[in-house]
């Protein structure tokens, strides 16, 4: 995977977060992440400088602190968004990699 491919590998997985993270149950923010959570969030939803994806990628990522999977048990709609998450990390490994080479 080339620098390019990995950019854009992160940006569909900002757009699925995008998407995924509107269906959260309300009450479940406090049990899945820290407070900053929902700020990073927020503030992805916000950005449209794909400049800026990265950085608050990261942000989100390590705002997400428990296993994705532990959602299975909270309906599809949380499960998707723990699965956006593991998205979201795989592209910032693809990007981190990219940018060591």
């Amino acid at each position: 995977m080339n620098h390019q491919q990995a950019h854009e590998e992160l940006a569909e997985a900002v757009a699925d977060i995008r998407h995924t993270s509107l269906r959260v149950d309300g009450n479940l923010w406090s049990q899945i992440g820290t407070p900053d959570l929902t700020t990073a969030l927020e503030l992805m939803q916000r950005t449209t400088d794909p400049a800026e994806y990265e950085a608050i990628a990261h942000r989100v990522s390590e705002a997400f602190i428990i296993e994705p999977g532990q959602l299975y048990a909270h309906g599809l709609d949380n499960l998707s968004f723990g699965t956006a998450i593991l998205s979201l990390r795989l592209a910032l490994a693809h990007l981190d990699a990219t940018q060591r080479v």
